[in-house]
Protein backbone atom coordinates (compact mmCIF):
# COMPACT_ATOMS: atom_id res chain seq x y z
CA UNK A 1 0.00 0.00 0.00
CA UNK A 2 1.04 3.65 -0.48
CA UNK A 3 1.31 4.85 3.29
CA UNK A 4 0.80 8.59 3.52
CA UNK A 5 3.47 10.23 5.61
CA UNK A 6 3.67 14.29 6.43
CA UNK A 7 7.48 16.03 6.72
CA UNK A 8 7.19 19.44 7.92
CA UNK A 9 9.24 22.01 5.84
CA UNK A 10 9.59 23.74 9.26
CA UNK A 11 11.75 22.83 12.40
CA UNK A 12 10.17 19.93 14.46
CA UNK A 13 11.04 16.64 11.89
CA UNK A 14 9.80 13.67 14.36
CA UNK A 15 12.88 12.14 15.77
CA UNK A 16 13.07 8.32 17.44
CA UNK A 17 15.57 8.01 20.40
CA UNK A 18 17.45 5.23 20.92
CA UNK A 19 16.12 2.53 23.34
CA UNK A 20 16.53 3.75 26.76
CA UNK A 21 17.84 0.32 27.90
CA UNK A 22 21.59 -0.80 28.27
CA UNK A 23 22.15 -3.13 26.23
CA UNK A 24 24.85 -4.67 28.24
CA UNK A 25 22.13 -4.83 30.53
CA UNK A 26 18.53 -5.76 29.34
CA UNK A 27 18.70 -8.10 25.82
CA UNK A 28 15.09 -6.56 25.65
CA UNK A 29 14.96 -4.52 22.33
CA UNK A 30 11.80 -2.19 20.87
CA UNK A 31 11.58 0.19 18.00
CA UNK A 32 8.50 1.83 16.55
CA UNK A 33 7.49 0.60 12.98
CA UNK A 34 4.86 3.61 12.49
CA UNK A 35 4.56 6.62 12.45
CA UNK A 36 7.60 6.62 10.20
CA UNK A 37 9.46 9.95 9.32
CA UNK A 38 6.56 11.99 10.29
CA UNK A 39 4.47 14.77 12.30
CA UNK A 40 1.83 13.84 15.17
CA UNK A 41 -1.05 15.15 13.64
CA UNK A 42 -4.64 13.74 13.65
CA UNK A 43 -5.38 10.04 13.35
CA UNK A 44 -2.12 7.90 12.73
CA UNK A 45 -1.29 4.27 13.31
CA UNK A 46 0.78 3.37 15.49
CA UNK A 47 2.94 0.12 15.45
CA UNK A 48 6.23 -0.95 17.97
CA UNK A 49 8.28 -4.24 17.31
CA UNK A 50 9.58 -5.73 20.51
CA UNK A 51 11.99 -8.81 21.10
CA UNK A 52 14.30 -10.13 23.74
CA UNK A 53 16.61 -12.91 24.18
CA UNK A 54 15.62 -17.10 23.24
CA UNK A 55 15.05 -17.77 27.12
CA UNK A 56 12.51 -15.86 27.68
CA UNK A 57 9.04 -13.65 25.93
CA UNK A 58 7.69 -10.20 26.00
CA UNK A 59 5.54 -10.09 28.25
CA UNK A 60 3.79 -6.79 27.24
CA UNK A 61 3.93 -3.53 25.26
CA UNK A 62 2.73 0.04 26.83
CA UNK A 63 2.30 3.02 24.56
CA UNK A 64 2.50 6.31 26.15
CA UNK A 65 1.29 10.03 24.62
CA UNK A 66 2.80 13.23 26.60
CA UNK A 67 3.09 10.17 29.57
CA UNK A 68 -0.24 9.76 29.22
CA UNK A 69 -0.87 5.84 28.63
CA UNK A 70 -2.72 5.21 25.95
CA UNK A 71 -2.60 0.79 26.02
CA UNK A 72 -1.04 -2.02 27.23
CA UNK A 73 -0.78 -4.39 24.25
CA UNK A 74 0.45 -8.33 25.79
CA UNK A 75 0.47 -10.28 22.50
CA UNK A 76 1.42 -9.57 18.67
CA UNK A 77 1.29 -7.02 16.57
CA UNK A 78 1.85 -4.22 18.59
CA UNK A 79 -0.28 -1.57 16.63
CA UNK A 80 -3.38 0.30 17.90
CA UNK A 81 -4.70 2.97 15.98
CA UNK A 82 -4.94 6.96 18.35
CA UNK A 83 -6.43 10.34 17.50
CA UNK A 84 -3.35 12.81 18.13
CA UNK A 85 -5.55 15.61 17.46
CA UNK A 86 -4.48 19.23 15.54
CA UNK A 87 -2.69 22.23 16.51
CA UNK A 88 0.53 23.50 18.04
CA UNK A 89 2.52 22.02 20.54
CA UNK A 90 5.32 18.87 21.91
CA UNK A 91 4.34 15.08 21.51
CA UNK A 92 5.98 12.49 22.41
CA UNK A 93 5.32 8.75 21.67
CA UNK A 94 7.14 6.26 24.11
CA UNK A 95 6.82 2.56 23.99
CA UNK A 96 8.03 0.42 26.68
CA UNK A 97 8.71 -3.09 26.63
CA UNK A 98 9.13 -6.11 29.52
CA UNK A 99 9.96 -9.32 28.86
CA UNK A 100 8.93 -12.49 31.19
CA UNK A 101 11.72 -11.94 33.40
CA UNK A 102 10.97 -8.52 34.14
CA UNK A 103 14.04 -6.60 31.71
CA UNK A 104 12.81 -3.52 29.86
CA UNK A 105 13.56 -1.18 27.17
CA UNK A 106 11.83 1.38 25.67
CA UNK A 107 11.80 3.86 22.50
CA UNK A 108 10.66 7.27 22.08
CA UNK A 109 9.89 9.15 19.61
CA UNK A 110 9.03 13.35 19.54
CA UNK A 111 7.75 15.88 17.37
CA UNK A 112 6.88 19.17 17.47
CA UNK A 113 3.53 20.38 16.37
CA UNK A 114 2.64 23.64 14.05
CA UNK A 115 -0.74 24.63 13.69
CA UNK A 116 -0.29 26.70 10.58
CA UNK A 117 2.70 25.31 7.74
CA UNK A 118 3.21 24.03 5.29
CA UNK A 119 3.31 20.29 4.24
CA UNK A 120 5.33 18.28 1.83
CA UNK A 121 3.96 15.60 0.30
CA UNK A 122 5.92 12.52 0.75
CA UNK A 123 4.20 8.72 0.52
CA UNK A 124 6.03 5.58 2.01
CA UNK A 125 5.05 2.75 -1.06
CA UNK A 126 4.81 -0.36 1.23
CA UNK A 127 6.01 -3.57 -0.36
CA UNK A 128 5.35 -6.84 0.94
CA UNK A 129 7.93 -9.32 -0.47
CA UNK A 130 7.63 -13.52 0.43
CA UNK A 131 11.01 -15.11 -0.49
CA UNK A 132 11.32 -18.79 -1.15
CA UNK A 133 14.61 -20.74 -2.26
CA UNK A 134 14.75 -23.61 -4.65
CA UNK A 135 12.91 -25.82 -2.75
CA UNK A 136 9.79 -23.93 -2.50
CA UNK A 137 10.50 -23.30 0.82
CA UNK A 138 10.14 -19.59 2.75
CA UNK A 139 13.61 -17.73 3.88
CA UNK A 140 12.53 -15.75 6.87
CA UNK A 141 15.71 -14.65 8.13
CA UNK A 142 16.79 -12.46 6.13
CA UNK A 143 18.24 -9.04 7.34
CA UNK A 144 17.36 -5.49 5.54
CA UNK A 145 20.91 -5.30 3.74
CA UNK A 146 19.64 -9.03 1.83
CA UNK A 147 17.69 -6.68 -0.37
CA UNK A 148 17.78 -3.98 -2.95
CA UNK A 149 14.56 -2.26 -4.51
CA UNK A 150 13.95 -0.78 -7.57
CA UNK A 151 11.05 1.74 -8.97
CA UNK A 152 11.16 1.81 -12.98
CA UNK A 153 15.08 0.96 -13.04
CA UNK A 154 15.97 3.24 -10.38
CA UNK A 155 17.53 2.09 -7.13
CA UNK A 156 15.17 3.39 -3.87
CA UNK A 157 16.29 3.62 -0.11
CA UNK A 158 14.49 1.04 1.78
CA UNK A 159 13.23 3.40 4.55
CA UNK A 160 11.29 0.46 6.97
CA UNK A 161 12.07 -3.11 6.64
CA UNK A 162 10.61 -5.77 9.07
CA UNK A 163 8.92 -9.03 9.09
CA UNK A 164 5.21 -8.75 8.06
CA UNK A 165 3.43 -9.86 11.05
CA UNK A 166 0.94 -7.04 11.13
CA UNK A 167 -2.78 -7.62 11.12
CA UNK A 168 -4.22 -8.37 7.48
CA UNK A 169 -7.85 -7.70 5.80
CA UNK A 170 -8.42 -10.99 3.39
CA UNK A 171 -11.37 -11.22 0.96
CA UNK A 172 -12.07 -14.94 0.61
CA UNK A 173 -13.80 -14.81 -2.71
CA UNK A 174 -15.59 -17.85 -3.77
CA UNK A 175 -16.63 -18.87 -7.74
CA UNK A 176 -20.40 -20.36 -6.61
CA UNK A 177 -21.08 -20.69 -10.21
CA UNK A 178 -23.26 -23.66 -11.65
CA UNK A 179 -20.09 -25.88 -12.75
CA UNK A 180 -19.66 -25.63 -8.69
CA UNK A 181 -22.02 -28.32 -8.06
CA UNK A 182 -19.63 -30.82 -9.78
CA UNK A 183 -18.61 -33.77 -7.61
CA UNK A 184 -19.18 -31.79 -4.35
CA UNK A 185 -16.64 -28.86 -4.90
CA UNK A 186 -19.07 -26.52 -3.24
CA UNK A 187 -19.17 -28.43 -0.50
CA UNK A 188 -15.46 -29.20 -0.52
CA UNK A 189 -15.27 -25.22 -1.33
CA UNK A 190 -17.14 -24.47 2.15
CA UNK A 191 -14.98 -26.85 4.53
CA UNK A 192 -11.83 -25.46 2.63
CA UNK A 193 -12.50 -21.70 3.16
CA UNK A 194 -13.22 -22.70 7.30
CA UNK A 195 -10.03 -24.31 7.18
CA UNK A 196 -8.33 -20.98 5.80
CA UNK A 197 -10.65 -19.40 8.78
CA UNK A 198 -9.13 -21.43 11.60
CA UNK A 199 -5.68 -21.03 9.92
CA UNK A 200 -4.98 -17.52 9.73
CA UNK A 201 -4.40 -15.14 12.94
CA UNK A 202 -7.23 -14.47 15.33
CA UNK A 203 -6.57 -10.73 15.01
CA UNK A 204 -6.83 -10.79 10.91
CA UNK A 205 -10.07 -9.86 9.19
CA UNK A 206 -11.93 -11.36 6.68
CA UNK A 207 -14.56 -10.72 4.48
CA UNK A 208 -16.61 -13.52 2.74
CA UNK A 209 -18.14 -13.17 -0.48
CA UNK A 210 -19.57 -15.51 -3.69
CA UNK A 211 -20.18 -15.01 -6.95
CA UNK A 212 -22.32 -16.55 -9.79
CA UNK A 213 -23.82 -13.81 -12.62
CA UNK A 214 -23.59 -11.37 -9.54
CA UNK A 215 -21.23 -10.73 -6.35
CA UNK A 216 -23.56 -11.98 -2.77
CA UNK A 217 -21.85 -11.65 0.63
CA UNK A 218 -21.59 -9.26 3.50
CA UNK A 219 -18.63 -6.63 2.61
CA UNK A 220 -17.97 -5.76 6.25
CA UNK A 221 -14.69 -7.08 7.56
CA UNK A 222 -14.84 -8.64 10.78
CA UNK A 223 -12.51 -10.68 13.10
CA UNK A 224 -15.99 -13.04 14.46
CA UNK A 225 -15.07 -16.37 13.18
CA UNK A 226 -18.38 -17.70 14.13
CA UNK A 227 -20.42 -14.71 11.92
CA UNK A 228 -17.29 -15.64 9.28
CA UNK A 229 -18.65 -19.48 9.30
CA UNK A 230 -22.23 -18.36 9.06
CA UNK A 231 -21.66 -16.49 5.98
CA UNK A 232 -19.33 -19.46 4.27
CA UNK A 233 -22.48 -21.81 5.52
CA UNK A 234 -24.68 -19.81 2.93
CA UNK A 235 -22.64 -19.92 0.16
CA UNK A 236 -24.90 -21.82 -3.09
CA UNK A 237 -24.12 -22.63 -6.49
CA UNK A 238 -25.51 -21.77 -9.06
CA UNK A 239 -25.74 -19.70 -12.08
CA UNK A 240 -23.06 -18.13 -14.66
CA UNK A 241 -19.62 -17.01 -14.47
CA UNK A 242 -18.58 -12.85 -13.70
CA UNK A 243 -15.40 -13.50 -12.67
CA UNK A 244 -14.33 -10.17 -13.56
CA UNK A 245 -16.96 -8.03 -11.98
CA UNK A 246 -16.47 -9.72 -8.95
CA UNK A 247 -13.27 -9.27 -9.31
CA UNK A 248 -13.24 -5.30 -10.01
CA UNK A 249 -15.68 -5.16 -7.03
CA UNK A 250 -13.91 -6.72 -4.36
CA UNK A 251 -11.33 -4.54 -5.62
CA UNK A 252 -13.64 -1.37 -4.85
CA UNK A 253 -14.62 -2.88 -1.45
CA UNK A 254 -10.76 -3.98 -0.11
CA UNK A 255 -9.64 -0.11 -1.55
CA UNK A 256 -8.99 2.13 1.76
CA UNK A 257 -9.22 -0.42 4.11
CA UNK A 258 -6.26 0.00 6.95
CA UNK A 259 -3.30 -2.00 6.89
CA UNK A 260 -2.41 -5.28 4.96
CA UNK A 261 -4.72 -6.74 2.29
CA UNK A 262 -5.12 -9.80 0.43
CA UNK A 263 -7.54 -11.16 -1.76
CA UNK A 264 -7.94 -14.97 -2.09
CA UNK A 265 -10.06 -16.14 -4.88
CA UNK A 266 -11.20 -19.88 -5.94
CA UNK A 267 -12.53 -20.33 -9.29
CA UNK A 268 -13.31 -23.46 -11.26
CA UNK A 269 -13.40 -21.78 -15.39
CA UNK A 270 -13.90 -19.18 -17.37
CA UNK A 271 -16.11 -15.89 -17.25
CA UNK A 272 -18.89 -16.78 -18.79
CA UNK A 273 -22.84 -15.93 -19.00
CA UNK A 274 -24.76 -19.23 -17.66
CA UNK A 275 -26.87 -19.55 -20.96
CA UNK A 276 -24.97 -18.20 -23.89
CA UNK A 277 -21.07 -18.23 -24.92
CA UNK A 278 -20.95 -14.44 -24.22
CA UNK A 279 -19.06 -12.92 -21.18
CA UNK A 280 -20.16 -13.16 -17.61
CA UNK A 281 -19.03 -9.55 -16.52
CA UNK A 282 -19.50 -6.20 -17.85
CA UNK A 283 -16.00 -5.32 -16.87
CA UNK A 284 -12.85 -6.86 -19.16
CA UNK A 285 -9.94 -8.72 -17.31
CA UNK A 286 -7.82 -5.56 -17.64
CA UNK A 287 -10.07 -3.67 -15.95
CA UNK A 288 -10.46 -5.99 -12.94
CA UNK A 289 -6.65 -6.57 -13.10
CA UNK A 290 -6.29 -2.59 -12.47
CA UNK A 291 -9.07 -2.49 -9.94
CA UNK A 292 -7.62 -5.04 -7.94
CA UNK A 293 -3.89 -2.97 -8.37
CA UNK A 294 -4.96 -0.13 -7.16
CA UNK A 295 -6.95 -1.66 -3.61
CA UNK A 296 -3.07 -2.51 -3.34
CA UNK A 297 -4.54 -6.37 -2.10
CA UNK A 298 -2.61 -9.10 -3.12
CA UNK A 299 -4.20 -11.95 -5.05
CA UNK A 300 -3.95 -15.90 -4.08
CA UNK A 301 -5.44 -17.45 -6.71
CA UNK A 302 -7.12 -20.85 -6.88
CA UNK A 303 -7.42 -22.47 -9.85
CA UNK A 304 -9.91 -25.50 -9.47
CA UNK A 305 -9.84 -28.17 -12.07
CA UNK A 306 -7.36 -30.50 -14.22
CA UNK A 307 -7.07 -28.31 -17.87
CA UNK A 308 -7.24 -24.91 -16.88
CA UNK A 309 -3.97 -24.22 -19.13
CA UNK A 310 -6.23 -25.43 -22.24
CA UNK A 311 -9.80 -23.58 -21.39
CA UNK A 312 -8.96 -20.54 -23.04
CA UNK A 313 -11.19 -17.13 -22.69
CA UNK A 314 -13.92 -15.87 -24.96
CA UNK A 315 -11.56 -14.30 -26.56
CA UNK A 316 -9.51 -16.86 -27.16
CA UNK A 317 -6.30 -14.99 -25.86
CA UNK A 318 -5.31 -16.26 -23.10
CA UNK A 319 -6.00 -19.88 -20.77
CA UNK A 320 -7.36 -19.55 -17.53
CA UNK A 321 -4.58 -20.10 -15.99
CA UNK A 322 -2.80 -17.84 -17.39
CA UNK A 323 -5.45 -15.37 -16.15
CA UNK A 324 -5.40 -16.36 -12.50
CA UNK A 325 -1.32 -16.32 -12.62
CA UNK A 326 -1.20 -12.95 -13.63
CA UNK A 327 -3.46 -11.89 -11.10
CA UNK A 328 -1.07 -13.27 -8.74
CA UNK A 329 2.01 -12.32 -10.21
CA UNK A 330 0.90 -8.25 -10.63
CA UNK A 331 -0.31 -8.03 -7.05
CA UNK A 332 2.06 -10.17 -5.03
CA UNK A 333 0.41 -12.92 -4.52
CA UNK A 334 0.64 -16.53 -5.41
CA UNK A 335 -1.29 -19.33 -7.87
CA UNK A 336 -2.57 -22.91 -7.07
CA UNK A 337 -4.03 -25.12 -9.00
CA UNK A 338 -5.55 -28.21 -7.23
CA UNK A 339 -6.60 -30.66 -9.60
CA UNK A 340 -9.27 -31.90 -7.07
CA UNK A 341 -11.52 -30.52 -4.66
CA UNK A 342 -10.08 -32.90 -2.17
CA UNK A 343 -7.38 -31.20 -1.92
CA UNK A 344 -8.68 -27.22 -1.08
CA UNK A 345 -8.39 -27.64 2.18
CA UNK A 346 -4.68 -28.34 2.05
CA UNK A 347 -4.54 -25.55 -0.49
CA UNK A 348 -5.99 -23.11 1.72
CA UNK A 349 -3.60 -23.79 4.74
CA UNK A 350 -0.86 -23.00 2.12
CA UNK A 351 -2.36 -19.57 1.35
CA UNK A 352 -2.08 -18.98 5.09
CA UNK A 353 1.49 -19.85 5.89
CA UNK A 354 2.09 -17.76 2.94
CA UNK A 355 -0.06 -14.60 3.96
CA UNK A 356 2.43 -15.07 7.47
CA UNK A 357 5.67 -15.29 6.04
CA UNK A 358 6.46 -12.19 4.42
CA UNK A 359 8.94 -9.09 4.76
CA UNK A 360 7.54 -5.67 4.73
CA UNK A 361 9.69 -2.94 2.63
CA UNK A 362 9.11 0.93 2.87
CA UNK A 363 10.35 3.39 0.77
CA UNK A 364 10.10 7.02 -0.38
CA UNK A 365 9.90 7.34 -4.28
CA UNK A 366 12.72 9.48 -5.72
CA UNK A 367 10.47 10.27 -8.29
CA UNK A 368 8.08 12.79 -6.82
CA UNK A 369 5.86 13.39 -9.86
CA UNK A 370 2.08 13.07 -8.83
CA UNK A 371 1.36 11.90 -12.29
CA UNK A 372 -0.85 9.05 -11.57
CA UNK A 373 1.54 6.48 -13.55
CA UNK A 374 2.11 3.14 -13.00
CA UNK A 375 5.50 2.54 -11.60
CA UNK A 376 7.20 -0.45 -11.91
CA UNK A 377 8.95 -2.42 -8.70
CA UNK A 378 11.55 -4.65 -8.61
CA UNK A 379 12.66 -6.55 -5.45
CA UNK A 380 16.06 -8.88 -5.33
CA UNK A 381 17.84 -10.49 -2.92
CA UNK A 382 21.96 -10.36 -2.96
CA UNK A 383 21.31 -14.44 -3.22
CA UNK A 384 20.62 -15.31 -7.17
CA UNK A 385 19.24 -18.68 -5.78
CA UNK A 386 16.39 -17.35 -3.84
CA UNK A 387 13.12 -16.61 -5.74
CA UNK A 388 10.88 -12.73 -4.66
CA UNK A 389 7.45 -13.27 -5.00
CA UNK A 390 6.09 -8.88 -4.59
CA UNK A 391 3.84 -6.71 -6.34
CA UNK A 392 4.73 -5.68 -9.90
CA UNK A 393 4.41 -2.31 -9.06
CA UNK A 394 1.70 0.66 -8.14
CA UNK A 395 -0.34 3.38 -9.35
CA UNK A 396 1.59 6.67 -8.48
CA UNK A 397 -0.95 9.27 -7.12
CA UNK A 398 -2.20 12.39 -8.59
CA UNK A 399 -4.76 12.42 -11.84
CA UNK A 400 -4.97 8.70 -13.22
CA UNK A 401 -3.18 9.31 -16.62
CA UNK A 402 -4.05 7.89 -20.13
CA UNK A 403 -0.55 5.94 -20.74
CA UNK A 404 0.67 3.17 -18.85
Amino acid sequence: MIGLVFAALVSGVLAQAPPAADPAVSPVKIRFIEPGAALLEGTIRITVEASTSPDATIASVSVFADDRLLTILERTPYTLTWDSGHGAGLRKLRAVAEDSLGRKAEAVLVSRRIGSVQYEDVRLVQVYAAVRDAKGRPVTDLDKSAFTLKEDGVPQSIATFAPARLPITIALLIDTSSSMRLGGRIDLARRGAETFLDAVAPEDRLIVLWFDDTVKGDREPTTDRRTLKQRIAAVAAGGGTALYDALFQTGETLTGLEGRRALVLLSDGRDQALAENEPGSLHVFEEALERVQRSDAAVYAIGLGPRLDQEMDLEHRRSVKELLETLAAQTGGRAYFPQKASALEEVYRQVAVDLKDQYLLAYASSNTARDGRWRAIEVKTSDPALKVTARAGYFAPGAPSAAR
